[in-house]
């Protein structure tokens, strides 16, 4: 059976870990720890799980097909990861052509999603603890929530170790085991070598710290977040909860 090591323990290396496993092949798992590792990107209070990418459409189609799994999931773990609460994009001025909420909105309704564009009238009227004459239009994708993304890293972890993942956390990378122009395993920072077929690394943007050759093409970048709870009156006494809101910053 061709042995696989997977270094990296996130949202990334637990889920091929998984499909690895499934698929017939040895898989071990590596990992310095704690899982979920606090460091790493998909270890957060939540992660918006949404369809609105731009003119990514790419990603659009990637979601397309995730949230009907978040779904499953909820199911399988009798648990619920993944909350369907709407997500909604707003800008101070109305959206053109190349903004991310125009570019989003067109392609969204192109591709059939439950969608409103909310101009000042419509987010007044809908959210009226939003200042309508602040925030002119935006996108809100009711198909659209969030997961509990550190709670369900921990959750694939135990299920890829019940599937007989071997997980070998406090086990910190260091490098590559090359020989004769082939990987042939990886070696841990106190010198031992672990042999395998192939090694999948699922680092995220420790990518050029660790493989320092990804410098020349790999770049780490990223944006900032605010994570504010939110409840909005609606009507008739009704509240809206929302859990988070995204500010976001572009990178530079």
């Amino acid at each position: 059976m061709p042995r696989v090591i997977v270094v990296g323990a996130g949202i990334s290396g637990v889920t091929a870990s998984i499909e690895l496993r499934r698929r017939g092949y040895d898989v071990m798992l590596v990992d310095p720890g704690p899982l979920p590792h606090p460091l790493a990107a998909s270890t957060d209070i939540s992660k918006a799980v949404r369809a609105a990418y731009g003119a990514d459409e790419f990603y659009t189609e990637l979601a397309e097909r995730s949230i009907p799994l978040w779904r499953k999931w909820n199911k399988e773990f009798a648990v619920e990861l993944y909350h369907q609460v709407s997500v909604m994009f707003v800008r101070q001025r109305e959206m053109k052509p190349g903004d991310f909420e125009y570019e989003s909105f067109k392609i969204l309704e192109r591709r059939g999603h439950k969608i409103e564009r909310m101009n000042s009238t419509r987010l007044w009227k809908r959210f009226p603890a939003w200042n309508a004459q602040r925030y002119q239009d935006g996108v809100l994708e009711l198909g659209a929530g969030y997961a509990e993304s550190a709670r369900v890293v921990a959750l694939l972890i135990a299920r890829a170790k019940s599937l007989g993942v071997e997980l070998r956390e406090g086990a910190r990378f260091s490098e590559l085991d090359e020989s004769d122009d082939r990987v042939g395993g990886i070696v841990l920072d106190d010198g031992q070598r672990i042999p395998g077929d192939l090694v999948v690394m699922t680092i995220g943007a420790w990518t050029p710290y660790i493989l320092p050759f990804t410098r020349k093409f790999f770049r780490a970048t990223g944006q900032l977040l605010f994570v504010v709870p939110l409840v909005f009156p609606v009507a008739n006494g009704t509240f809206l909860a929302v859990d988070w809101i995204c500010l976001r910053q572009r990178p530079q």
